[in-house]
């Protein structure tokens, strides 16, 4: 039997003499799948997410072939407002109730994307049955509630798959650049079955993928959904002032999406413009995405997440405004792609403070509640957008008002230092306003110690915290371990 040491004298001994074994170069293909995909545990559920994506794309052609480019733009507007809203009610119906039905699914958060897999492909094959009926609707609603299920489950299993927290931003941005390519790419091939066959074969094709997809989900293993304890921690973490703030920033980065695509898209086709043009502002919104995720990791490394949304807003609302002044096909194209770029680093940017702010904020609940709000804003904006019935330019305007607003009033909110409002509200109130949010969330008993405490005067921490050379930090450390201690003696 030929062993390592035997190969090593074969090919010239193991003396001094020896040549040393020069490293062997990846191949171009491993190249290429480590630049895609990334490496370690996060490179199995990238390759899921680019899986999601591709049926997804699927999906949307073959419901936007049916819905949008089959009639007239007059009536595409009801039936699009009712798919606007449609979207909107899964994350009403599953943010309340995802959390618990996680933590009860056996095999945790990878179980359940399975889980959502399997059903949406039940679901893209029952569509395919009924997609001229008013079963279609109901249908619909179901696979956008699964939809936004896996959305908020496979961002609560992003943290714990990575394995360094400092590498969190950067996982996202791959998986959002892959699933961009994939999705493109799947979409281009949706569209060429749809144009051949018809919206009930592309259909077909999202079922096999999502089935692709559920298969592929097993080679992530088990991820444990966090305790109810990591949700308690969360709920104060994502009501800190630089998380808020965050989340109010990419409200209103996803709010001009929302207006800009549905906008653009009818007041185009009103004017008559060919196909392609349409076609080219929704690549450019792909490609500026696509571009974001490259950008949004080196601007996290040179400044801090609130001058990323400072950038962004400036840049998106800048754009927008020399686009409406000096409208065109051109410049309505690279309004389009600086808006796509500025909401992709935007959302690097929610996940970076995340990551910063709010580390234990990775359940399911967690980002539900974030996802709602973001979803919401999309959805009203986009409403708006297909309510009113105005020419491009003058949406581009409207779209840089909004923006330009928004940039100041996170430049305002943002000029002040950080935590500073919070620091002047008395402790009582602060402490009120947190068994509140505990209350509001199911956390009865700690909401009820917290109140006990603030009326029966047990707040003034000035003693402990106001001593000249004790550090803040340390002192509510001390505490807390002290409490601990006191707990632990209770018990025994």
């Amino acid at each position: 039997m030929t062993t390592p040491e035997s190969t090593a004298t074969a090919e010239g001994g193991d003396g001094p003499d020896a040549a040393a074994p020069t490293p062997t170069r990846a191949s171009p293909f491993r190249r290429v799948d480590r630049w895609l995909f990334g490496t370690g545990h996060i490179a199995a559920l990238t390759r899921v997410h680019s899986v999601h994506s591709a049926a997804e794309s699927c999906f949307v052609v073959s419901l936007a072939g049916s819905i949008f480019f089959s009639v007239s733009p007059d009536a595409a507007r009801p039936r699009v407002l009712l798919f606007l809203t449609l979207t909107l009610a899964p994350f009403l119906l599953v943010a309340p109730f995802l959390d618990p039905v996680v933590r009860r699914v056996r095999g945790g958060l990878s179980a359940t994307i399975i889980v959502t897999f399997v059903v949406r492909a039940a679901l893209a094959l029952a569509i395919a049955q009924q997609l001229r009926t008013l079963a279609l609707f109901p249908l619909v609603f179901a696979s956008l509630v699964t939809s936004k299920a896996y959305s908020i489950v496979r961002n609560a299993a992003v943290p714990a798959l990575v394995d360094d927290a400092d590498q969190l931003v950067d996982a996202n941005a791959r998986i959002s650049r892959t699933a961009t390519i994939t999705g493109a790419l799947s979409a281009s091939a949706a569209l060429a079955l749809f144009t051949v066959a018809s919206a009930e074969a592309t259909l077909v094709l999202a079922a096999v993928v999502h089935v692709a997809g559920a298969l592929l989900t097993v080679r992530v293993g088990r991820i444990n959904a966090p305790s109810r304890a990591a949700e308690q921690v969360a709920l104060v973490e994502l009501d800190q002032p630089d998380v808020s703030d965050a989340v109010a920033d990419m409200m209103a980065l996803r709010a001009a999406a929302g207006f800009a695509l549905f906008q653009f898209g009818f007041s185009l086709r009103s004017a008559g413009e060919p196909a392609w043009v349409l076609g080219a502002i929704i690549a450019g919104n792909s490609v500026g995405a696509f571009v974001g995720t490259f950008l949004a990791p080196v601007l996290r490394r040179r400044r801090p997440e609130r001058t990323m949304f400072t950038v962004v807003l400036i840049a998106a609302a800048t754009a927008a405004a020399i686009g409406g002044l000096f409208f065109g096909r051109a410049t309505l194209l690279v309004t389009i792609v600086v808006l796509g770029a500025s909401v992709s680093i935007g959302r690097r940017a929610l996940d970076a403070t995340i990551q910063a702010q709010a580390p234990d904020a990775r359940t399911a609940g967690a980002y539900a509640r974030i996802e709602t709000r973001l979803e919401l804003a999309w959805v009203l904006a986009a409403c708006l957008a297909v309510a009113i019935r105005v020419d491009s330019w003058v949406g581009v305007l409207v779209l840089a008002g909004f923006l330009a607003g928004a940039a100041v009033v996170h430049i305002v909110r943002t000029s002040r230092p950080a935590h500073a409002a919070a620091e002047q509200t008395p402790l009582d109130l602060r402490l009120l306003h947190r068994a509140e949010v505990l209350a509001n969330h199911g956390f009865h008993d700690e909401a009820v110690v917290i109140a006990r405490a603030v009326a029966d005067g047990r707040t003034d921490v000035s003693a402990d915290t106001d001593v000249g050379g004790v550090d803040p930090d340390e002192a509510a450390r001390h505490a807390i371990d002290d409490a601990r201690a006191a707990a632990r003696a209770r018990r025994r």
